[in-house]
């Protein structure tokens, strides 16, 4: 193939009618008051389709699909190993999940209406991105689930990254749980790949729990204590490296310690 061939077809894809069309009729069923209505028939289109498509190019086992409640705000907690990962790991939840995408790819060609369709929210990285947080602020005050990487980025070396605390000051700070899940054989997989899917049972904040430093340290300690339980569970292969700072075991605080075994004889 030519040269100019080859920039003709790049020039199609950046500047397709697909992107282009988009902004005017999204405004278009917001003006009619279809917007909304349209997203949730497009977000569901869409979960048919991966779900087909991860058959058929990524067979895996999955487990764990009753764990998601299906009413009331919630955060869906994933390791993050592949651009990937959010359909890979939707696509098993019967609910919709409004994913935290990087703003870099709206910019992807065909990208921008997929994100925007399902409910993702643009989030600019390595900053304090106000427009971010007052969307996830709508989508759990709604009762929506929003899904978030704790890790904040993909693995770029196939180990189990440092946990952020973002998630588990929204937990602490709305009193809703998160649902922890594990995709395993994304890194680096190929058409063919299986890729299993296991989602852990839902973690609720303690009641009356404060707003603090320290507490929130502890939750997101809990969080990446799911994740791992998760992965040494079903990660037989070791697909994911777990550093060994993050296998430390996490101490309950003493005022929890009482509701914990509550919990436990229930």
């Amino acid at each position: 193939m030519g040269r100019r061939m080859k920039k003709f077809i790049k020039h199609l894809i950046r500047y397709n009618a697909f992107d282009y069309f988009n902004p005017y009729l999204r405004r278009f069923y917001r003006k009619i008051g279809l917007i909304d209505y349209m997203d949730r028939r497009a977000y569901w289109f869409m979960w048919k389709l991966v779900v087909i498509l991860k058959k058929k190019f990524f067979p895996g086992k999955s487990t764990g699909r009753a764990n998601v409640p299906m009413k009331g705000a919630g955060l869906f907690v994933s390791n993050h190993s592949h651009l990937f990962d959010p359909f890979l790991s939707a696509c098993h939840v019967h609910r919709e999940v409004h994913w935290l995408s990087k703003i870099e790819n709206y910019y992807i060609p065909f990208f921008r209406p997929l994100l925007q369709a399902s409910g993702s929210i643009p989030v600019r990285r390595g900053q304090s991105d106000q427009n971010a947080i007052r969307m996830i602020r709508e989508k759990l005050e709604a009762g929506k689930m929003v899904g978030m990487f704790p890790e904040g980025t993909r693995t770029k070396d196939g180990n189990l990254g440092r946990f952020h605390t973002g998630a588990a000051r929204m937990c602490i700070e709305y009193g809703i749980p998160y649902v922890p899940c594990v995709v395993l054989n994304s890194y680096k997989c190929k058409i063919g790949d299986r890729v299993d899917v296991h989602i852990g049972k839902a973690r609720y904040p303690p009641k009356g729990i404060e707003l603090t430093y320290s507490n929130v340290l502890w939750f997101t300690d809990m969080m990446r204590k799911d994740i791992v339980d998760l992965l040494q569970k079903y990660d037989k292969n070791e697909t994911i490296k777990i550093p060994a700072e993050m296998q430390t075991p996490v101490m309950i605080p003493a005022q929890f310690r009482k509701l914990q075994a509550q919990k436990i004889q229930e």
